[in-house]
């Protein structure tokens, strides 16, 4: 993975920051960039801290989670905000996809989980909690599809949405990185979309792809399968 990554948490318990700053520090792949009790605290640190991946909680005294999360991406859009909370509703759930958080994670999964959703954001990779997944479903499942992919088409998506790289699917599909490229294309034209990312997050939205289907391999896995980096998959390139 190279330098480890920065992560700043952001949660109004101070046992759950403790508990977190511990466990991460313990895996030796993260570096903790720093802590806020808060969205206010956090929004004034941001713009002086060097950091990466944001563990934020959703529901704080002050500024709502959603709100802290535009606005931290309006501050540095490049990072990776993942959402840690005990639960949430459909709305907010839509709302946070349209904001951009890169995952989601339930604090009953446990450290585990969170390990792994902060591993695969490492590199690249999103992660929602399968429980959200299946209520992202369900607030979709009465609206029209927006687009229209085709069975190929499909077929590539459900295999981003694991978690594949490019070189990954074309060997599991027998056919070239180039064909599974101007497939990709093709998705990202339909779909109005300007990465892979953005395009696992439109599936996830819309049911294009079955909610069982939508289970991300963990990033570690992906590392020692072939050794690449993956982060570029989810480039606008």
């Amino acid at each position: 993975m190279g330098s480890l990554k920065k992560i700043f948490i952001v949660d109004d318990d101070a046992v759950i920051r403790t508990g977190l700053n511990g466990i991460i520090r313990h895996t030796g792949l993260f570096e903790i960039s720093g802590e806020a009790s808060n969205g206010e605290e956090f929004l004034q640190k941001l713009a002086d801290i060097e950091t990466e991946i944001v563990l934020l909680d959703l529901l704080m005294p002050g500024l709502h989670g959603p709100e802290v999360a535009r606005r931290a991406l309006e501050i540095k859009p490049s990072l990776k905000i993942l959402i840690c909370s005990a639960e949430a509703s459909q709305e907010e759930l839509y709302q946070l996809l349209d904001i951009g958080i890169f995952g989601f994670i339930l604090k009953t999964e446990g450290f585990d989980q969170t390990i792994r959703a902060l591993t695969n954001a490492a590199n690249g990779i999103p992660y929602f909690s399968p429980e959200l997944v299946g209520h992202a479903v369900n607030l979709s499942r009465n609206k029209a599809k927006p687009v229209q992919f085709s069975r190929r088409e499909t077929e590539i998506l459900e295999l981003f949405c694991k978690g594949y790289s490019l070189h990954e699917i074309a060997l599991k599909l027998y056919i070239s990185s180039r064909t599974v490229e101007k497939h990709r294309s093709n998705m990202l034209s339909k779909a109005k979309k300007s990465s892979t990312l953005d395009l696992v997050l439109f599936a996830l939205k819309n049911q294009i792809i079955a909610p069982e289907k939508i289970a991300y391999r963990t990033a570690t896995h992906r590392h020692y399968l072939n050794g690449e980096k993956q982060t570029d998959l989810f480039s606008g390139a």
